[in-house]
């Protein structure tokens, strides 16, 4: 815990009335940069239970993947099909529930640790807010690399070491790599959003709980209009929907752009909500 005269490296002194007068020239020295975010935020973020969990959730889609390859091997070798046999029910419930809720779940006890010590009223105070939300988009940016490389290195240990596949076949499942990470930030942006805006992780969660709800279902009943839309994502990124689209540098484009897109428009009301926070 924080003496009542200690300094936040991002928020300043947690006590005004025993801050010393500082110069300009001194203060453009204490405002942190966006790195300085960056770093800051992933000390803070208490994470290791979204490592664990996100290991978990991953094999229990892999292990869904490997048993059907096991169950119609022999139809998938005839077909000559090998990574796309684990890829299509490893990847089918981590991106319509598993990868979204982590995330959420994640991205929203940030934010309700951030309204808890009322660091959005130091942030504001001290003119800092634009640069907090820089360091938050950058370390959204790397979970959501990490998120998706955990799944991909999962894949690769199923595939080669107990289906025996051949790596070179690899290529397009790790390229959808890109559009993945994108998909799993726009959403972790979409939920810090919320998650401003609602104070509390209940309340934030509720949210995202009923937007990746209705993910799912429009991933189902209606797989065209559920392209564009933010929890529906990730599940378009893996091209789980038509294989057959694994390896279409236009379907990764798309899915890419449209993420980049949500991750944009995100980014911008984050801000904007962040400045007007206490």
């Amino acid at each position: 815990m924080m003496r009542a005269d200690a300094t936040d490296t991002m928020t300043g002194p947690t006590n005004p009335d025993h801050a010393a007068p500082r110069t300009h020239a001194a203060a453009r020295r204490d405002n942190p940069s966006m790195w300085a975010a960056f770093r800051w935020e992933t000390r803070k973020a208490g994470n290791l239970w979204y490592w664990i969990t996100t290991v978990l959730f991953d094999a229990i889609g892999m292990f869904n993947g490997w048993s059907q390859y096991v169950d119609y091997q022999a139809e998938f070798a005839e077909q000559d099909v090998t990574w796309a046999a684990i890829w299509g029910q490893a990847i089918l419930l981590p991106s319509m529930v598993f990868m979204p809720m982590l995330v959420s779940a994640f991205a929203a006890q940030i934010e309700a640790d951030e309204h808890g010590g009322r660091n959005w009223r130091r942030l504001n105070a001290t003119g800092t807010a634009g640069t907090a939300v820089a360091g938050k988009m950058l370390h959204g940016l790397m979970v959501s690399f990490l998120t998706v490389l955990v799944f991909e290195v999962e894949f690769i240990l199923v595939g080669y070491l107990a289906a025996g596949f051949d790596p070179p076949g690899l290529g397009p499942f790790l390229m959808r790599g890109i559009p993945l990470t994108m998909s799993v930030w726009a959403i972790m942006t979409l939920t810090q959003t919320v998650g401003v805006k609602a104070e509390s992780f209940a309340g934030a969660m509720s949210v995202m709980m009923v937007l990746t709800i209705g993910g799912c279902a429009l991933s189902i009943a209606a797989p065209a209009i559920a392209v564009p839309y933010p929890l529906a994502l990730i599940t378009s990124a893996s091209a789980v929907r038509d294989l057959t689209d694994i390896a279409a540098p236009g379907s990764m484009l798309v899915s890419t752009v449209v993420a980049a897109i949500w991750v944009a428009i995100g980014g911008l009301i984050l801000r904007r909500l962040a400045e007007r926070a206490i």
